[in-house]
């Protein structure tokens, strides 16, 4: 996994207000980018956004762990949400 910072001058630095990741209670947070075959593994159909939907969390032969890649993911974020508004995270 690669993580970049852009710098405080960058066109790309997430200052943009009209950015939804800046539309939050403090006013600025984090924006992941996740790859194909991580968001592939969390939907039991991919095939379309309407299947997506319908089938976050649910495995299937395609994706027979999607329940637990969803799942964790959800419970990662939530966590992070959580020590964020409490003050907890390194940043």
């Amino acid at each position: 996994m690669t993580v970049a910072f852009a710098g405080a001058t960058d066109p790309i630095n997430g200052e943009d207000p009209a950015n939804i990741v800046n539309r939050t209670r403090t006013g600025a947070d984090a924006q992941m980018e996740l790859s194909t075959a991580l968001r592939k593994a969390m939907f039991g159909d991919f095939s379309s956004a309407a299947r997506r939907r319908t089938t976050a969390g649910v495995p299937s032969p395609d994706s027979p762990y999607a329940d637990h890649f969803w799942n964790g993911f959800v419970n990662a974020v939530r966590e992070a949400i959580k020590n964020r508004e409490l003050g907890l995270d390194s940043f």
